[in-house]
């Protein structure tokens, strides 16, 4: 992955952190947002000529009209800009307009909490996809949000969409011609498929509340930023297939500034802990979000080896 990005002209400071973006999803588990995108990024012969440009500028405020670039190194722009003000007024707070993609906005609230910093990260997910309750027309998009704390034990990192299942679902499915997870795409009739070529619209999770969230973030990625809202879109079916442009927001805190960052990461550590050992159910364990996906990256890592489809680490040699 180095040698190809540093063939694509890509900054050797700057290659880590796309390398994090694709890998990272592989480690954690998140098959459908990890390598399998990475031939698409390096694909994209990107033929946007216009240069990312500065909105608005303020003590505490960042603005970037992305003029559809791709977002990932223009996420860590902006969340460079939203530490920067965070160490300075205790919030810093960064959107972008008219982005390209970023794969996983978990990897930005990382990037911001390993630096000492509480992290909430949200991006629109493109097209519209996600249904309203009672309903099977697609009118948001799966608009992820992500959130990263540093503790004692490291950073605990969350990223979800705000759909049942994430679109990227659709895509390995199509890709690798399997099912898609029960009870959770509509067909265009409103029927529920597993058939991913056949998928038009997902379920909200957690119900008409969940739907409230993926709402609210649709206009604080649409509207507030000028950016049309339920955007009609089949783009994101397949990989390496061109979305539509994005809007996103980054939101940081500085603990040193209310607690102290030893205070709020021991704090944090402990209240992980007391959760993990509460009462369980029979046969089952006590789960917090994040956690088992950065287990499960840390034993990948120690073991030095991920198993990835023949077909993806032959389309990655191929690059």
């Amino acid at each position: 992955m180095t040698s190809v990005l540093k063939a694509k002209g890509y900054a050797d400071d700057d290659i880590p952190f796309i390398i994090d973006m694709y890998l990272g999803g592989e480690l954690r588990g998140h098959i459908s947002h990890g390598l399998t995108s990475f031939p698409g990024f390096i694909r994209d012969e990107n033929t946007v000529t216009e240069k990312p440009q500065v909105g608005k500028a303020t003590d505490a405020f960042f603005m970037l009209d992305a003029r559809g670039n791709n977002g990932t190194l223009l996420g860590k722009r902006a969340a460079d800009e939203a530490i920067a003000r965070a160490k300075k007024q205790a919030v810093g707070f960064s959107m972008i307009q008219h982005m390209d993609s970023w794969l996983r906005p978990g990897a930005i609230a990382q990037y911001i909490a390993e630096q000492g910093f509480l992290a909430i990260v949200v991006n629109s997910g493109g097209g519209a996809a996600v249904a309203p309750p009672g309903g099977f027309q697609p009118v948001t998009g799966t608009n992820p949000i992500a959130y990263a704390i540093p503790t004692d034990d490291g950073v605990l990192v969350v990223d979800m969409a705000t759909s049942k299942r994430a679109w990227g679902q659709v895509r390995l499915a199509n890709k690798y011609g399997t099912d898609l997870p029960p009870d959770t795409f509509y067909d265009d009739q409103g029927d529920v498929t597993l058939d991913p070529k056949k998928a038009y619209s997902v379920m909200s999770f957690g119900g008409y509340k969940g739907f409230s969230l993926a709402m609210l973030f649709e206009i604080m990625c649409g509207s507030l930023l000028g950016m049309d809202m339920m955007v009609d879109s089949t783009s994101g079916n397949a990989f390496g297939q061109k979305m539509p442009e994005r809007g996103a927001f980054i939101l940081v805190i500085d603990p040193e500034q209310t607690i102290g960052l030893d205070a709020f990461k021991k704090a944090n550590a402990e209240y992980i802990r007391k959760i993990q050992v509460t009462r369980s159910q029979q046969g089952r364990q006590v789960r917090i979000p994040g956690v088992q996906a950065g287990a499960q990256a840390a034993a990948k890592l120690k073991e030095g080896t991920i198993d990835i489809p023949d077909k993806l680490w032959q389309e990655i040699e191929g690059l």
